[in-house]
């Protein structure tokens, strides 16, 4: 059962991920936007769970106005919202004796994870406006990191038996993590047949190879999040995905993808 919802999960936030394809524009900002709010709560509650008092209106104003800013002004308003909240966790830090020096680096600490890779989804979704690549770039950050995860957690279950980092997480195996490498690759199929709605024309060739890639840098983005996790003692970031945790339980690896996408679309011009 666990291994079936688990698929549900993974199934539903690609099927999200397409309808926002499908309708674009400012269903894309609505969608990101309240993943980024959720995300922001996540952590804050991480940090409380290890005693620290972080500064949270800064981090959650940048949540529900990054998205909206990039897409009327472009990055130079994305850069001024993200100074701001910056500032103003400094300021708080400054002018108040509410928080100590560790709950205002706990502060910044979110504006750089998760919400700095929040601006790069935003970055990739205005992206994906300008046209069947950017469709394709954007469905690469979330198919085939999410499905490097299932891949892992498959043969991780059914093979796994040398763990791969026990201290971070104990569950993830060697063979897990080459199953999601696998698993990045099969992602690669999956938006090879999925860009025929748009007729992209992407090779399958450089699709799978992309694929593998993201399928090793989604399990970097995984342990990190594993990291915090660890630090703050909890299993979960939240429970929105019931026993599957919370958004950033099931984002991490595609957070991690989606600046290394953005670049190799645009700046490598792939």
């Amino acid at each position: 059962m666990k291994l079936i919802k688990r698929i549900a999960v993974a199934a539903l936030l690609i099927a999200i991920l397409i309808l926002g394809l499908h309708f674009g524009g400012w269903a894309l900002c609505a969608v990101f936007t309240l993943g980024a709010i959720m995300a922001v709560h996540e952590m804050g509650n991480a940090f409380m769970q290890k005693g620290l008092r972080p500064f949270m209106l800064p981090a959650y104003m940048f949540a529900l106005f990054y998205f909206a800013a990039y897409k009327l002004f472009g990055a130079f308003a994305l850069w001024i919202i993200w100074m701001a909240a910056v500032l103003a966790a400094l300021a708080d830090r400054i002018f108040t004796d509410i928080r100590k020096t560790e709950d205002t680096m706990a502060s910044l600490f979110m504006l750089v994870y998760p919400l700095s890779l929040f601006a790069a989804i935003a970055m990739l979704c205005e992206y994906s406006a300008e046209g069947d690549k950017g469709r394709i770039a954007l469905l690469c950050a979330f198919a085939m990191p999410l499905m490097g995860d299932t891949f892992a957690y498959f043969g991780g279950r059914l093979l796994g038996k040398k763990k791969l980092c026990p201290r971070l997480s104990p569950n993830k195996t060697v063979a897990g993590s080459i199953f999601g490498f696998v698993g990045g690759g099969a992602g690669g199929v999956l938006v090879y047949n999925l860009q025929n709605i748009w007729d992209a024309g992407a090779g399958i060739t450089l699709l799978v190879l992309l694929g593998v890639a993201l399928g090793g840098a989604g399990q970097i983005g995984d342990l990190f999040a594993s990291s915090i996790k660890r630090y703050a003692g909890i299993k979960d970031y939240s429970r929105v995905f019931s026993e599957h945790g919370g958004v950033l339980d099931r984002l991490d690896s595609v957070l991690f993808c989606a600046p290394i996408i953005y670049a190799v679309f645009t700046i490598a011009g792939v």
